[in-house]
């Protein structure tokens, strides 16, 4: 089971997103430029999350993970920096927040900000219970993949899209300061990290190819207020959800 997961989670990074070295600016909501697949857009996943799945083997742990563990405790001398705990939402907060200034398009930044979050959770955890590889702490058999990496680099790469230039620069600077904070913090080994950034990077254009399908659903969706008298003379209120099918 443990290998055929590997195998299917190695197939599943060719179908990710390229993260490409130009900066792109922002495309109205009508523009199919990033909302349709490319198969250019998998390149940069698969080689991550395929680094971080090859990092599984005794080899990689040999010569990459323990040398690396040894630099970060010399590193860190017993001193702890979790700071990763609250950094990771930065970027994803950032994807939000610029978006406050445009009085069109923020419904799909919500958008592309919760479906991107959402992939990147269900195909973390899916691979930290299956693969169960044990910590650098010792604690627990959760730490294949980093889902604070995976967390931070959804947003870095929506970032990245909409906005690109220095703000795509600062975003991904803090996506990667997660993913040396949680090596720092020896909650995750080198190859946890990488096949994160992957994941994540992955979600964000899965967010962008959802995106014409999740319109067409809210298209079908409308909020209504509703009131309901008593014989008392007052009214019950609330909203009313309608969906059209």
């Amino acid at each position: 089971m443990k290998r055929l997961f590997l195998a299917l989670f190695l197939c599943l990074s060719i179908s990710g997103p390229l993260f490409a070295a130009e900066p792109e600016s922002l495309i109205p909501s009508a523009d199919t430029s990033r909302t349709n697949f490319h198969l250019r857009q998998t390149i940069a996943p698969a080689v991550l999350i395929g680094t971080g799945t090859f990092g599984l083997t005794q080899v990689w742990k040999e010569n990459v993970n323990l040398p690396v563990k040894d630099y970060m405790t010399d590193l860190r001398q017993g001193n702890y920096v979790h700071a990763d705990d609250y950094i990771q939402y930065i970027p994803l907060a950032t994807s939000l927040l610029l978006c406050l200034d445009k009085r069109d398009g923020w419904e799909d930044r919500v958008l592309l900000a919760g479906t991107g979050w959402a992939f990147a959770g269900l195909l973390v955890n899916a691979a930290k219970y299956t693969v169960r590889e044990m910590r650098p702490d010792g604690s627990r058999r959760n730490s294949f993949p980093s889902g604070h990496s995976a967390t931070a680099f959804v947003g870095a790469e929506l970032v990245r899209m909409e906005y690109g230039g220095w703000w795509g620069a600062a975003a991904y600077t803090i996506a990667i300061a997660t993913g040396a904070l949680r090596m720092y913090n020896e909650r995750h080994w080198c190859n946890d990290v990488l096949a994160g950034a992957g994941v994540g990077i992955l979600s964000a254009k899965i967010a962008y190819w959802m995106l014409p399908w999740e319109r067409r659903q809210l298209g079908k969706i409308s909020f209504l207020p509703w009131f309901a008298p008593e014989e008392d003379g007052t009214y019950y209120s609330g909203v009313a959800l309608n969906i059209a099918f």
